[in-house]
């Protein structure tokens, strides 16, 4: 097996979105001079895209579930509290 570190955050360019290496100063694909600020900004707009797509596919999931099993009324009465809540949560700040 290559000695392949898994638990490194993937950055990216912030202009292009090029995967980039550690070492890089300037991005190969576009240019860019690259700064640690920016490239965290970027990575950290991803992460929170990411939770957030998982958030919501496990709210679907569970109205799916709650109109498998109870009634329709219920899975869109608790889908659009889960919803409300976390748009709430999101926006709070």
């Amino acid at each position: 097996m290559d000695n392949i570190i898994l638990d490194m955050p993937v950055q990216r360019c912030p202009k292009c979105n090029k995967i980039l290496s550690p070492q890089e100063s300037v991005c190969a694909n576009c240019g860019t001079k690259l700064n640690n600020h920016d490239i965290g900004r970027i990575n950290s707009i991803y992460h929170s895209s990411n939770v957030a797509t998982l958030i919501y596919i496990a709210i679907l999931f569970i109205g799916a579930l709650l109109y498998g099993f109870v009634n329709w009324i219920v899975a869109i009465a608790v889908v659009v509290l889960l919803f409300s809540a976390v748009l709430y949560l999101k926006f709070k700040r």
